[in-house]
């Protein structure tokens, strides 16, 4: 993979977890609007979401430093990463509508 694709492939990661951590950060601020016992389950699908972001930007990192040799088993990871933090992302928006 030439240097540009992986620059490009490498921002576009970046700029998602970007937009997520905006996303994040909104539910953060609605945490108060929960009983007592929602709020404790919500603030803790909430802590896993963030680890989830974490891994996926420690991805991002690897992938940044990796030689031709790990890239594409990197990138496949990253994508696998991303995968499971959206995922996440979604059942905890649908779970506390």
């Amino acid at each position: 993979m030439t240097e540009s694709k992986r620059n490009e492939f490498i921002g576009q990661m970046k700029d998602r977890l970007d937009e997520l951590d905006k996303e994040i950060d909104k539910l953060k601020g609605e945490a108060g609007k929960f009983e007592s016992k929602a709020r404790m389950e919500y603030e803790n699908r909430l802590h896993d979401l963030r680890e989830k972001r974490r891994e996926a930007k420690r991805k991002i990192d690897d992938l940044r430093s990796a030689g031709d040799e790990k890239w594409q088993q990197l990138k496949d990871e990253t994508e696998h990463a991303w995968k499971a933090l959206g995922n996440s992302f979604n059942y905890f928006k649908s779970h506390f509508k």
